[in-house]
């Protein structure tokens, strides 16, 4: 199993949220064909920076996301990302060492 964890950096600007919901997670939804459910970070105060938003996806292997980033969805997810990666971060969590 291969996790994907996007997290999104706190900020007082509504439009970075919202665009998170809902443009990020739309393009995260087409590119695995699975439901993202979005979570609330309650706590990051071991972490340098504080989060807000959190959501995760999973798939097969780093092979199956590299193969699913070379879709139609997945070019759109590169691009969102692209513009988008100041207020993000994202882990890649592979289950299969």
């Amino acid at each position: 199993m291969y996790k994907l964890l996007f997290f999104l950096k706190k900020t007082n600007h509504e439009q970075i949220q919202n665009h998170f919901i809902e443009y990020t997670i739309k393009y995260i939804s087409a590119v695995v064909h699975q439901d993202i459910k979005i979570g609330k970070v309650e706590s990051s105060l071991l972490l340098d920076s504080n989060y807000s938003l959190f959501c995760e996806a999973k798939v097969e292997s780093k092979d199956t996301w590299d193969s699913l980033m070379n879709t139609v969805e997945g070019k759109e997810l590169n691009k969102d990302l692209m513009e988008f990666h100041n207020s993000i971060s994202v882990v890649f969590i592979d289950y299969n060492f």
